[in-house]
């Protein structure tokens, strides 16, 4: 399939909100925010990953939304070209063929331009493995310098978890619309939604003023540098995101209507 340099979309934006482009220039250059900045004052960027499905993982398409908690800045959304094989498992999850990526970008400029984009931000992910910014951190060979925040560690505390629960279901509990599962971007927004509305609930319960005070409930383990081959091993398996959380035998939040632990 032939290489393009230019971002290709699958879903767009929503209405007309503003998005990046692969050749857009550099952005003023923000400070890492420091464990005692306000969540008011923070930027962040919800992240999420398609991949191919098979060890070693490449990214087929890549998607992220910055924001802070008063609203949405910007959206970043690409299919990424690659030569390796499209598990078919994957295929009909995603619905990404080799085909689908004829006119994508190649890896290295979109993940450049990505850490642009999440420059000075704090990454939002749902994933307890930090797997996304762990296989970005990979494909680029270095670490993205940014704290990461995983909203199924953040619903674990709130709703009092054991197991991990699931982007579709946590969506479905929380009233958080999603509008296509498994695209990057809509992935990218849910998560975006399911912090956005997780932070609004925890905020009394558990004393959330801080980025200090989120990273104590919710950081995964950090996106160091790994090996690609050896450190992202599970990205494939569509069913350990699909997997709703069971609930310790404790009462339910306040304010909180149903078991969210129920599949």
């Amino acid at each position: 399939m032939p290489i393009g340099d230019t971002f290709v979309a699958r879903l767009g934006p929503v209405t007309d909100e503003p998005f990046a482009a692969i050749d857009d220039p550099d952005e003023p250059g923000r400070p890492r925010p420091g464990p005692e900045t306000p969540i008011e004052e923070l930027r962040f960027v919800a992240v999420d990953c398609e991949t191919t499905g098979q060890s070693p993982h490449r990214m087929v398409e890549l998607g992220a939304v910055a924001f802070t908690v008063t609203g949405h800045l910007i959206s970043f959304e690409t299919l990424v070209h690659s030569n390796d094989r499209i598990n078919p498992f994957a295929r009909r999850i995603h619905g990404i063929s080799s085909e689908t990526l004829g006119g994508a970008p190649p890896v290295r400029p979109v993940l450049e331009r990505f850490q642009r984009f999440c420059r000075g931000a704090v990454l939002v992910e749902h994933s307890a493995d930090a797997f996304d910014s762990r296989l970005i951190a990979a494909t680029l060979g270095e670490s993205l310098d940014a704290d990461n925040l995983d909203t199924s560690r953040l619903a674990a505390r709130l709703f009092d978890l054991r197991d991990t629960i699931g982007l579709e279901r946590l969506c479905v509990e929380l009233s958080v619309p999603h509008r296509r599962p498994h695209h990057a971007l809509a992935d990218a927004e849910a998560t975006r939604g399911c912090f956005l509305e997780l932070v609004r609930r925890g905020r009394e319960p558990f004393g959330w003023r801080t980025l200090g005070d989120l990273l104590a409930d919710g950081q995964p383990p950090p996106p160091r540098w790994v090996d690609a081959e050896t450190g992202a091993q599970r990205k494939g398996d569509p069913a350990r995101r699909r997997r709703g959380g069971r609930r310790h035998r404790r009462s339910p939040p306040a304010g909180d209507a149903g078991d969210p632990g129920t599949t």
